[in-house]
């Protein structure tokens, strides 16, 4: 895991938050409840909510990014709410079409006590770290982690992948 902290610019932090306010009262959210492989489900019983990020926020998502991320054909970009109660349990983010995974948390605050904690696995044992504005979490090697559930509030954040060309 690489953490980089301060990853885009607060322009764009305040862009994201502005959308993604916009976009919480129209109906465009799709559930972790119907769409999650139910392995990642275990032990979860809230919902995740997601949905794209807009056409401008992904360029500028990609502009800002692009030297941060491990080398992409297509970066995915899409909005998480995660709920009360809902998480995700251990995974990998592995699938044929991805080579990374990454996190970029949007709450301005978040309490220790309001779980989604973010952990995961590596060589030297287990990590764990709290939801930090602008924070960008780079899964570039496919480790194992989980988001603890959710307890009060609503964790917000963009989710990436790479989306590779297939041959």
């Amino acid at each position: 895991m690489i953490l980089i902290e301060d990853a885009i610019s607060n322009d764009l932090y305040q862009k994201c938050l502005k959308e993604l306010d916009e976009r919480v009262s129209i109906y465009c959210w799709s559930s972790s409840s119907l769409t999650w492989d139910p392995r990642v489900q275990q032990g979860d019983v809230g919902s995740c909510i997601t949905t794209p990020v807009s056409d401008n926020i992904q360029q500028l998502l990609d502009q800002e990014l692009k030297l941060s991320l491990p080398k992409y054909t297509e970066l995915v970009c899409k909005y998480y709410i995660w709920q009360p109660m809902s998480g995700i349990a251990w995974h990998t983010d592995e699938q044929h079409d991805r080579s990374f995974g990454a996190t970029l948390y949007l709450n301005e605050e978040w309490h220790p006590n309001n779980g989604g904690w973010f952990i995961w696995e590596d060589d030297d044992g287990y990590h764990t770290i709290l939801p930090k504005k602008k924070l960008l979490v780079l899964n570039d090697n496919l480790q194992h982690h989980c988001v603890t559930p959710v307890s009060l509030g609503f964790r917000c954040t963009i989710q990436m992948w790479d989306k590779q060309a297939h041959n």
